[in-house]
């Protein structure tokens, strides 16, 4: 009897061993679970908004009209909606609330340059444009520092990029 007790807890003890030793490291499940079921939901909308974005500007230029009209039509209202979105995500471990406040920052820069230079477009007001174009280059960088903070995380933490299946 002593022996099937003994047994019995050593078996328990080699699964409390196994169940500690395989727990999920909470950054990294928190990570994934803002990245999957966060990010990856929104990301269409940033990416439609900011593709509208640079077909009316830098070597797609043409009018100061064409802008206005994308960023009135298109642009504000896509990323106004990525960036509600982004306002809902709520990651629960400070790692990760840490980064996701850099990338609001930056979301909510860009918000404010091109709503910014849309009412300087309107106006036909240079410095207005100018100051909305700072604003959208300053939450580009700070997006930029979000994604490569966001890699290091998930390296860090050991969760990987899944490859795109080529179609």
């Amino acid at each position: 009897m002593k022996r099937k007790t003994l047994c019995i807890m050593a078996a328990l003890v080699t699964l409390a061993v196994l169940a500690f030793g395989c727990a999920i490291d909470p950054v990294r499940r928190d990570l994934a679970d803002y990245v999957n079921q966060g990010i990856l939901n929104i990301a269409e909308l940033e990416k439609k908004s900011l593709e509208k974005y640079a077909s009316v500007t830098g070597k797609n230029y043409t009018t100061d009209e064409r802008v206005y009209l994308t960023l009135k039509q298109d642009v504000i209202p896509l990323y106004g909606r990525f960036l509600k979105g982004l306002r809902n995500i709520r990651p629960k471990t400070d790692e990760v609330k840490k980064l996701h406040r850099l990338y609001l920052q930056g979301a909510e820069s860009l918000y404010e340059g091109f709503k910014e230079k849309m009412y300087g477009l309107e106006i036909k007001n240079e410095n207005i444009i100018l100051a909305g174009n700072q604003k959208i280059e300053k939450g580009r960088v700070q997006n930029e520092r979000w994604r490569k903070e966001l890699l290091a995380l998930a390296k860090k933490h050991g969760l990987k990029q899944k490859k795109k299946k080529k179609e």
